[in-house]
């Protein structure tokens, strides 16, 4: 009796050990990778540190103004912020496997 409930109870806890949580891995099958770029409108310079919300994230770009982001599969929107720079809102398409391009204006 002992070693059939000692059994149970290793099965239950590897069960619950191995299950995981369902909602984290049903998200990143509905993720998709984007990438993108921020310049500057007029001079077509790249803008370093502009900050790119998407959700409820915050991606920065780097030196030469690249960002990437895992997003949801739906259409979703960001908002790319920058000193001395207008805010801009982009719509983006998760489908789409061209690489995002945003120009700000300066203020």
């Amino acid at each position: 009796m002992k070693r059939s409930l000692l059994i149970i109870l290793i099965i239950l806890i590897g069960n619950i050990v191995f299950a995981g949580d369902a909602n984290k891995t049903e998200d990143k099958g509905n993720s998709k990778l984007i990438f993108g770029k921020i310049i500057d409108k007029k001079s077509g310079e790249e803008i370093a540190g502009a900050a790119v919300k998407i959700d409820d994230k915050i991606i920065y770009t780097d030196l030469n103004g690249n960002f990437s982001a895992s997003i949801s599969t739906k259409q979703t929107q960001a908002i790319v912020t920058s000193i001395s720079y207008n805010d801009t809102n982009v719509n983006i398409d998760p489908f789409s496997y061209s690489k995002i391009v945003v120009e700000l204006e300066s203020k």
